[in-house]
């Protein structure tokens, strides 16, 4: 197998960089509040970790990637690095942590109570 130079690496960042930038405003501020709520796995140890942006798969192939909307925040351990993660142990991460969808409401929810404390506390800064 071919080595990957650097060049490679940058052209994946530069990939990586556009379809960011090609992403609706609302999708990029509900990636932004999900990286404030932290992984939802590990808010029910009690704990807060950085997360990275889970696209929920429902009756999507492999090439297609869902909508932004249906995404959950998990730390890398949840996401796929983990013996607890939903994509090497689907299984035991919905035993331990309930479904996806189950999570996407929570997640939702708690965006929803990000949002009310952000009026609540931007118009007092006015």
């Amino acid at each position: 197998m071919a080595e990957l130079s650097n060049i490679h690496f940058e052209i994946i960042d530069r990939n990586r960089h556009r379809r960011y930038e090609q992403m609706k405003k609302q999708d990029k501020e509900r990636f932004e509040k999900l990286k404030r709520i932290g992984c939802i796995a590990c808010s029910k140890k009690g704990l807060f970790s950085e997360p990275i942006i889970h696209h929920i798969r429902k009756n999507t192939g492999l090439g297609l990637r869902p909508p932004h909307d249906q995404t959950i925040p998990l730390c890398p351990e949840h996401h796929n690095m983990g013996n607890e993660s939903v994509h090497l142990n689907k299984t035991k991460f919905v035993e331990l942590f309930g479904s996806e969808l189950q999570l996407l409401d929570e997640a939702n929810e708690k965006i929803k109570q990000l949002e009310k404390e952000s009026i609540f506390y931007d118009k007092g800064n006015e």
